[in-house]
């Protein structure tokens, strides 16, 4: 396989592969900043949040670091060109759309852009190869109208099966919604479960786990049980969620627009909801 162009694009991809993989194994990428490990993850940028993702663990860090330069270095020599642009192709385009997705700088995204297209290339170059690999020189004998209906059928019901699944997981497991649902703050009163160092300053009602409410008192969270009757205003809360265990509170609720109002017997509650 000959051309400039050919070789041009096969030394880009392996010089920003190598770029990308001894810049993690030296700490030049995925590493954070103190000030923003003190920031609240909602306040978080895209690019810092997704850097401490990828940096979270040293070990895929480090193995991330080896695939890279080791498609790179494949790259570099002729009998391994199409291994590291195979490789390497999906890895930059996926790359790419973590960078504009994310919103990391422009030139990050400019590189890999670049990258993706060099390697995509260096695939071109390559493709009677693949398609030799992935593709049969003769088609083979059309099978009888019943069995490919039965094909059909059952890919169907396979594509059907993980789909139906996850939208109850989604919409009937991890998510009941109720009116409480969001962050309140409390301004009146006082809830303190056993553990928490004092009373509940904030509350989350939270959407995406059904039956899951948050406790916090300064950097202490406590998460508990809670579920409520819309009909008759009542609200419980017990002390492990989903399984219950001890309760922990029960009363009834009145909720005016962004106020809410628990009684438990003589005593109240009073939050307000934290706008998003």
């Amino acid at each position: 396989m000959t051309g400039i162009a050919y070789s041009i694009c096969r030394w880009i991809v392996a010089l920003i592969l190598l770029q990308y993989g001894f810049a993690k194994l030296f700490g030049a990428q995925f590493t954070v900043l103190d000030s923003e490990l003190d920031k609240p993850m909602g306040e978080v940028s895209g690019f810092w949040l997704t850097w401490y993702y990828f940096g979270y663990s040293p070990f895929f860090g480090t193995l991330f670091a080896l695939l890279q330069i080791g498609l790179g270095l494949a790259l570099a020599f002729p009998r391994t060109a199409l291994l590291g642009a195979a490789g390497a192709a999906p890895l930059l385009a996926g790359i790419s759309v973590v960078n504009l997705s994310y919103q990391i700088a422009v030139d990050a995204l400019v590189v890999s852009l670049i990258g993706a297209g060099c390697a995509t290339y260096v695939l071109w170059k390559h493709r009677r190869e693949l398609a030799a690999v992935f593709w049969h020189d003769h088609a083979p004998a059309a099978a009888p109208a019943r069995r490919r209906w039965a094909r059909v059928v059952l890919v169907a019901l396979v594509a059907a099966l993980p789909a139906s699944c996850s939208y109850y997981v989604a919409n009937y497991n991890n998510r009941l919604p109720t009116p409480l649902d969001g962050v309140w703050d409390v301004t009146s009163g006082a809830f303190q479960p056993p553990g928490l160092p004092g009373p509940a300053e904030r509350v989350y009602f939270e959407h995406n786990r059904a039956y899951q409410i948050v406790v916090r008192n300064g950097q202490t969270w406590q998460t508990h049980h809670f579920e409520v009757d819309p009909a008759a205003s009542t609200i419980a809360i017990w002390e492990t969620w989903l399984s219950k265990g001890e309760q922990l509170l029960s009363g009834r609720y009145v909720l005016t627009g962004d106020r809410l109002v628990i009684t438990t017997g003589s005593t109240s509650w009073e939050l307000r909801k934290v706008s998003r």
